[in-house]
């Protein structure tokens, strides 16, 4: 039994998250090991509470081998990674699992499976805990906001899958003469999307920007639906638990979309989706287009 464990995972946020159920697999499989947990730009501290530790690929890239004992077991996420990561004398076991996973079925659940360490456990949708000191700050964060409160937000790491500012608009009209009141979630990308957002609402929404991860959890576990675009924000919405709606575009919902219990997809009928292409190419983009507001709504309501 490996008494030390390290899991590298290059990637943006939605990868990381996707990747959680095989560090809870880990900890269930091995319950004393210390397991470190690596990832870049902070998304390593969503697995506080799982791993013993947790560290910042940024911060620490050049000197991850520290994190490494001369025995155990890496595990990491990219070809020939760990090249780039794990010193040439180490005497463990090294297990490499593919950036891209197989098409036709759930990225998670199929990065979990290729783990041999985890045959015969079971396997669970990604799960991201609030701790309650965070969920004190998410209360301040949202204050009086009207009740029942969907979190919107319009960006993503690709403009490529983003649905149109207007329809996003459009919809919170909706939402708004409904009785929901709406939050807009802006990150380090999202500013532009944001304010297309509230130039056609002719509104000025509230909007959290910038919240530290954890924080942004506890935010989104304190509201009552999500709405968003295929995002690692939306992944986030749907670890903590909370009814997600997901526009997907070019992408596979049926590897990216989460697997989370109350998560809704709304994708366009068309022989040409899902391409796979989140770059401005298609001169029509209609697997976005062609997503109407009002059935958007009525799946949040639900």
């Amino acid at each position: 039994m490996p008494e030390h464990i390290v899991v590298i995972r290059p990637g943006a946020l939605g990868d990381f998250i996707l990747s959680l159920p095989v560090v809870a697999g880990l900890r269930l499989r091995y319950r004393r090991a210390h397991i470190c947990v690596a990832a870049r730009g902070g998304v390593a501290s969503l697995a506080e509470g799982t791993a013993t530790a947790v560290a910042d690929l940024d911060v620490v890239a050049g000197s991850i081998h520290n994190y490494i004992n001369s025995g155990g077991f890496v595990i990491i996420w990219g070809g020939n990674s760990s090249n780039a990561y794990v010193p040439a004398d180490f005497a463990g076991e090294i297990l490499e699992l593919p950036a891209q996973p197989p098409a036709g079925r759930p990225a998670s659940r199929s990065w979990f499976e290729m783990v041999p360490q985890l045959a015969g456990v079971p396997y669970a949708p990604p799960r991201v805990c609030v701790r309650g000191e965070q969920t004190a700050e998410a209360c301040g964060l949202l204050g009086s906001l009207p009740r029942p409160l969907v979190a919107v937000h319009p960006g993503s790491g690709g403009r490529g899958k983003c649905w149109p500012a207007a329809d996003f608009a459009k919809t919170i009209a909706i939402l708004r003469a409904s009785g929901r009141g709406v939050v807009l979630i802006e990150g380090e990308a999202d500013a532009d999307a944001v304010a297309q957002v509230q130039h056609e609402t002719g509104e000025t929404l509230p909007v959290l920007r910038h919240l530290p991860l954890r924080t942004l959890a506890a935010v989104l576990s304190r509201c009552d639906a999500y709405l968003g675009n295929d995002s690692g924000v939306g992944h986030l919405a749907a670890a903590v638990g909370i009814p997600c709606t997901l526009i997907f575009g070019p992408t596979d919902p049926a590897v990216w979309a989460p697997e989370n219990p109350g998560v809704r997809v709304m994708v366009a009928d068309l022989p040409c989706r899902p391409c796979g292409s989140t770059r401005p190419q298609c001169t029509h983009r209609r697997c976005l287009l062609d997503i109407r507001p009002e059935k958007v709504a009525a799946q949040v309501l639900r």
